[in-house]
């Protein structure tokens, strides 16, 4: 008998001691970058971060590094964009895309793209330059600097250009060119006639609406799994253009195009 009242117990404390989980949708946690202008191109920025809301302590990284309590990282050379990332207490996660930015004599340039196709390679990257001293020098990647400024044969994806000038003082940005696949003409078609159809991915059925874009595009990453895995559609299978113009249009950013 003591056993049995020990157990229900037992039970009843662990039950009750179990964390509730937040739901970090309703969090109020924000991050704030400063530090991020006129940066001097050979020492670099030093990136200040600082969190608000959500629930202390807090943990920040920046482009990549690790998660700690460090709130200022240095020598971040210019251009970007660089992830900008704070974590509180309940794991609820804040992540900015920050760009640094020279004075109005540092080197900076800018960049025209030209669309890629999907699984295809026909996109190019055409880079302006201004500021800083005017010989200018350009490279794509990890490629040696030269006095190209245009870039072709890509496929789509984001890749790291970067233009130095003549005192040695690099602008470093990552463009994105992309596949061009459209919404409206190659994806709609293949989400109604397979995805969202009687008793699917329509209204009333308890699933989410895909006859609506903006419940596509906030399922974008979501439904690209299951196209890859084949889960998705239930009673159909797409061709592997299909599947690839879906992966291609979500990889471009799931744009309302």
């Amino acid at each position: 008998m003591r056993i049995g009242i020990l157990t229900i117990m037992l039970v009843v404390f662990l039950a009750c001691s179990d964390n509730q989980e937040v739901d970090c949708s309703l969090s109020d946690l924000e991050l704030i970058v400063s530090g991020n202008e006129n940066a001097d191109c050979n020492e670099g920025a030093m990136i200040t971060l600082e969190a608000n809301g959500g629930e202390g302590p807090y943990l920040y990284r920046f482009d990549g590094s690790p998660f700690q309590d460090l709130t200022e990282f240095n020598g971040i050379p210019l251009g970007g964009p660089f992830l900008a990332e704070v974590k509180d207490a309940n794991g609820c996660e804040v992540t900015l895309e920050v760009a640094v930015s020279g004075d109005e004599n540092t080197v900076s340039f800018s960049a025209s793209t030209a669309v890629a196709g999907c699984g295809s390679a026909d996109g190019s990257i055409e880079v302006t330059a201004s500021g800083g001293d005017d010989s200018y020098q350009y490279r794509l990647e990890n490629g040696e600097f030269g006095s190209d400024t245009s870039f072709s044969g890509l496929e789509s994806g984001i890749y790291q250009v970067s233009v130095k000038d003549g005192t040695g003082c690099i602008n470093v940005k990552g463009i994105k060119v992309l596949s061009g696949i459209s919404y409206e003409n190659s994806v709609e078609p293949i989400i109604i006639g397979s995805c969202a159809t009687t008793g699917c991915h329509v209204s009333g059925t308890g699933r989410v609406n895909l006859t609506v874009f903006e419940n596509v595009q906030s399922n974008a990453e979501s439904i690209k799994t299951r196209v890859l895995n084949g889960s998705m559609p239930k009673d159909d299978k797409l061709t592997d253009a299909e599947i690839e113009a879906i992966v291609c249009w979500i990889d471009d950013g799931a744009l309302n195009n």
